[in-house]
């Protein structure tokens, strides 16, 4: 994965704070539905998934707009990436030749064998 440049800082947003509301008022409304079955809790559960369906798309445009370059052009980023040497070998045990490991195996099963 790499790492993005952000051209803004991230904040809290009216978006965020909507978000955390319309979770909580779907949480609260599908309790009631499981505890008292009725098709008004079931409403509004739903129109709060609703509500929350289009808060979170336009909530995750803001956030697009924090690291997409085509919104920012011109602008300077405030986060540049860092170079990172990724060693993918780097945890890997050095063993000896396939044929030396065989002779290895082969010696401790006749070692098991015999007691």
């Amino acid at each position: 994965m790499t790492i993005r440049r952000l051209y803004r800082y991230p904040t809290e947003s009216a978006k965020h704070e909507q978000i955390k509301i319309l979770f909580e008022e779907y949480f609260i409304n599908m309790q009631k539905l499981m505890d008292r079955p009725s098709q008004l809790y079931a409403m509004r559960a739903r129109g709060a998934l609703l509500k929350l369906k289009k808060v979170a798309h336009q909530r995750g445009l803001e956030l697009l707009s924090l690291y997409s370059p085509f919104q920012n052009q011109g602008k300077e980023p405030i986060t540049k990436p860092q170079k990172q040497n990724h060693d993918k070998h780097r945890n890997r045990i050095i063993t000896d030749s396939p044929s030396e490991q065989q002779q290895g195996q082969s010696e401790e099963t006749k070692t098991t064998d015999t007691q």
